[in-house]
């Protein structure tokens, strides 16, 4: 028998053991599974949390093997790694010479990993860091190193590569589209958990929705970076400053439609914060039941469109009113905001090249009381648009509100780009945690422009539970969403996100937690009814 084949031989034996470990499957020595994996998503080393991560081993007495094979620049990532280890009073970090495949067989590489009690891998590029361990006798020990109760911590790139596959590319905004993400074969530590990092910084949610949907029963992780996910068989625990994301597909539903933009239902969302933990499980007794979800319309509304961006690129010019208001009006009534004119005299030409006989723009100086009764009355239907002082919004408090709800019944609605949210519940502004009172035409809905932007997620779901747990609905530039008799119907080219919310922390406003959510992600024509 030669070397590699003996090995390979190894290596299978032991990653069929720590699988069958992992999965909660019964092994001939029973060994428990005493180590833990860490996932950091990146950004630059916090000696703090890299010091919570040692005594997860054995604090500054750890041995520390550094695996900097995924760097662009090894000669200097090494040494200043070992650096920084002696800086948090570890006697002798070893730098493990593993850059290229054949050294995985080296046995001075086999021996620094087993006796590590820490197994630090570095960032950089994750698929030189797969290609170079796969199915190696590295790979072997780093797994057999775990299961005996090493450590082993990755960031950035270092963290990624352990599920049973890996995202090697792949933005949020094509992925959603349809657009295949580059998935690879992972490491297989984690045969349930797909990890992103950088994720609130690089707005990944939407492709990690993607990248985990791709495999039954897998579980989604986002973490942001300076941040840590400590991974055991059955639950996760947060260090660091900032939040992991976990996205639970256990009860999730993906509409057999091959092709063509993204859409699933039923993805249990928990927003974790330093210090949190969830178990997750797959006893169908201890699963969370899917919320009841409020009905995002009210009955006495004709027609409501809302659209993220400038202007639908999904209609022709002729079919714009129709497309907005369900019906070519002979006359819409352009609200907007005092830094709108530009974009409402865009809107003006398009609904004119549509059909539409007038269009009168109506700012807010102009929402007098006998001007602004003159005007809703006339029109068949109202456009919002707003700009970023929300100055349309502020007009609309009080007697012009009331007027435009009690036209509801008789006219068509449409808001577009910031102003989605003025006819819901509440109007999202710029900070997590402040919420304007909306027009109520939509009650129980809170729209979100574009919701892959920084930071939209957590405004999204803390302003709808500060609404009384209202449904929040994501838009995108390129997306819109009709809402009708109790319904929403996602238009457009981009999905529309939708969550269902009922608990919250605001302990730290600007890092909301919260559990047991529902996410829907409507594809494009897909409605969603409670």
């Amino acid at each position: 028998m030669t070397a590699s084949t003996l090995h390979r031989r190894l290596f299978t034996a032991t990653l069929a053991a720590v699988a069958a470990l992992a999965l909660g499957a019964p092994t001939m020595a029973q060994v428990p599974v005493v180590g833990a994996v860490v996932a950091i998503g990146g950004g630059s080393e916090q000696p703090e949390l890299i010091k919570d991560i040692l005594a997860l081993a054995k604090g500054p007495a750890s041995r520390v093997a550094i695996l900097n094979t995924a760097s662009s620049d090894p000669t200097k990532s090494g040494p200043a790694y070992q650096r920084f280890f002696q800086g948090l009073g570890v006697a002798q970090p070893t730098v493990v010479p593993l850059l290229e495949r054949a050294q995985a067989y080296e046995p001075t590489v086999l021996d620094a990993i087993g006796r590590a009690d820490l197994v630090y891998v570095t960032g950089g590029n994750q698929i030189k860091l797969a290609q170079t361990l796969l199915d190696t006798p590295a790979h072997g020990a780093l797994l057999a190193a775990w299961q005996r109760g090493a450590v082993i911590a990755g960031t950035s790139a270092g963290a990624m590569v352990w599920g049973p596959r890996y995202l090697a590319a792949g933005e949020s905004r094509a992925a959603l589209a349809g657009q295949p993400l580059d998935m690879r074969a992972g490491l297989g530590l984690l045969p349930r958990v797909v990890v992103d990092t950088h994720f609130g910084k690089e707005n990944r949610m939407g492709r990690l929705l993607v990248a985990a949907s791709q495999q039954t029963g897998l579980i989604g992780l986002g973490v942001d970076e300076r941040t840590a996910a400590v991974i055991a068989p059955q639950s996760v625990r947060v260090l660091g400053e900032g939040r992991v994301t976990v996205l639970d597909y256990a009860q999730a539903q993906r509409p057999a439609k091959p092709g063509g933009p993204f859409g699933i239902r039923g993805i249990q969302l928990h927003l974790l914060g330093a210090g949190d933990s969830l178990r997750w499980t797959r006893d169908e007794a201890e699963r969370h039941p899917m919320l009841p979800p409020r009905s995002p319309a009210d009955a006495t509304l004709a027609s409501l469109w809302l659209q993220g961006g400038p202007l639908p690129t999904s209609v022709g010019p002729s079919g714009l009113a129709n497309a907005l208001f369900g019906a070519r009006p002979g006359e819409v009534l352009i609200l907007a905001g005092e830094g709108a004119t530009a974009t409402a005299q865009r809107w003006q030409a398009a609904l004119q090249a549509s059909g539409v006989g007038r269009t009168p723009i109506l700012s807010p100086a102009g929402i007098g009381r006998g001007d602004f009764v003159t005007a809703i009355g006339r029109a068949g239907a109202v456009l919002l648009l707003d700009d970023a002082r929300w100055s349309l919004a502020r007009a609309l408090v009080g007697e012009p509100a009331r007027l435009l709800r009690s036209r509801a019944g008789v006219i068509s609605l449409a808001g577009a780009g910031s102003a989605v949210a003025i006819p819901g519940e509440a109007a999202i502004q710029a900070g997590a945690g402040e919420v304007a009172a909306g027009l109520r035409l939509a009650p129980s809905v809170i729209p979100a422009p574009d919701w892959m932007a920084e930071g939209a997620i957590d405004r999204l779901v803390v302003n709808a539970l500060l609404a009384g747990g209202a449904l929040g609905v994501g838009l995108s530039p390129d997306s819109g969403v009709r809402v009708a008799g109790g319904t929403l119907t996602a238009q457009g080219a981009s999905p529309v996100l939708v969550i269902q919310s009922d608990r919250v922390s605001l302990a730290n406003p600007t890092v909301p937690t919260a559990r047991d959510l529902w996410l829907h992600v409507l594809a494009p024509g897909e409605s969603f009814k409670p």
